[in-house]
């Protein structure tokens, strides 16, 4: 059970980077309710089933956002370098051309 949270999880951090909200909306959804199903089917009451997936569901939410922010921060500060050395470049041919 643990092995699959983790899964879930690290599956969750990468979606975050790579797919839409709506798209992963969905398919948590379809996660969560086979982690249920599974919960259920060994033995674990209906309530427990239901807390079960809806834990699964909250874990694989937040790993999304984490792996939102994640990427958001990467490709700001991907952008930011490539913006700084396109100035650093203008900056160099500029006072060449003065010297």
């Amino acid at each position: 059970m643990l092995i699959t949270t983790v899964v879930a999880v690290a599956i969750s951090i990468a979606a975050g980077a790579s797919i839409r909200a709506w798209a992963f909306a969905i398919f948590a959804f379809l996660v969560a309710i086979g982690f249920g199903s599974v919960a259920f089917a060994n033995g674990s009451s209906v309530i427990a089933a239901i807390l079960s997936g809806f834990a699964i569901l909250v874990l694989m939410e937040i790993g999304y956002l984490a792996g939102v922010f994640v990427s958001g921060l990467l490709r700001r500060s991907a952008r930011l370098r490539q913006n700084n050395s396109v100035a650093d470049s203008v900056a160099t041919t500029s006072e060449r051309q003065q010297g």
